[in-house]
């Protein structure tokens, strides 16, 4: 009995775990960085004498002798900086490059735990959201934000990878560990409980895992985070399966 006890307690911390993993107290499988869209933290530079650079200076009237030297700049908004304008331009022209900031719940960072307070975030006015700098010599239209009334929203469509490999995926199998030990009691049946929650188990560790992973530089996370919601997906589908063949099988022995 005390045995029977220990492994329903163990499954129900299991599927609680699994319940509550897309939100406390970091995502499972989740990015270590603040990763919703659109970017947060994206930085888009042209340089001077393109089209875009030209257009949006005479568009919001910036003066091209009113500028900040890089040096001027914080060490991470100039590493920022750098980096955005070392980048390939890509089709329209701009560079691009998406500031890494670790969130609060990763106790382990490897980039900056707050954006640099010289540039605006998020939507603002023209004057706040673009910037003229100067990179050794050159000149350059930074922006970091998008214009008040872009439409930025956190819908359920701009939510993380993690937020729907857990309503996908983790949610569910968190569901049918508990509904399996629920049967389990009246049946008596442990195997498959037992190797359910030990699925399920094995879940969590992988996904509270994932970030330090990321951190440490053994993975990329936007090379792994597809891979591993089919394979989470497909985890929880056969574990469906299986929860429905208990199912009938104890229905079938109580009538």
């Amino acid at each position: 009995m005390d045995a029977d006890r220990r492994r329903l307690g163990v499954g129900l911390v299991v599927g609680a775990l699994l319940l509550t993993s897309g939100v406390i107290p970091h995502p499972v499988f989740g990015s270590p960085y603040e990763t919703r869209e659109p970017a947060p933290y994206l930085h888009q530079a042209v340089p001077e004498g393109s089209d875009q650079f030209d257009r949006l200076v005479d568009l919001y009237e910036f003066d091209p002798e009113s500028l900040t030297p890089v040096t001027e700049l914080s060490p991470a908004a100039r590493t920022a900086v750098e980096r955005t304008v070392d980048r390939e331009p890509e089709a329209d022209g701009w560079r691009r490059y998406e500031l890494p900031v670790c969130r609060e719940s990763v106790l382990v960072c490897d980039s900056v735990r707050e954006p640099p307070a010289d540039f605006e975030y998020g939507e603002g006015p023209p004057a706040a959201v673009f910037r003229l700098v100067s990179v050794d010599g050159e000149r350059y239209l930074l922006q970091t934000g998008v214009q008040t009334g872009a439409g930025l929203s956190d819908g359920l469509g701009d939510q993380p990878a993690s937020t729907y490999l857990w309503l996908g995926g983790l949610l569910p199998f968190g569901v049918v560990v508990i509904a399996s030990q629920a049967i389990a009691q009246r049946t008596g049946e442990r195997r498959l409980p037992a190797l359910l929650t030990a699925a399920g188990g094995g879940l969590v560790v992988a996904g509270v895992a994932v970030p330090y992973l990321v951190v440490a530089g053994v993975a990329s996370y936007e090379a792994i985070v597809g891979p591993v919601t089919i394979g989470v997906i497909g985890a929880t589908a056969l574990a469906v399966a299986a929860l429905i063949t208990q199912t009938v099988r104890y229905t079938t022995v109580e009538n």
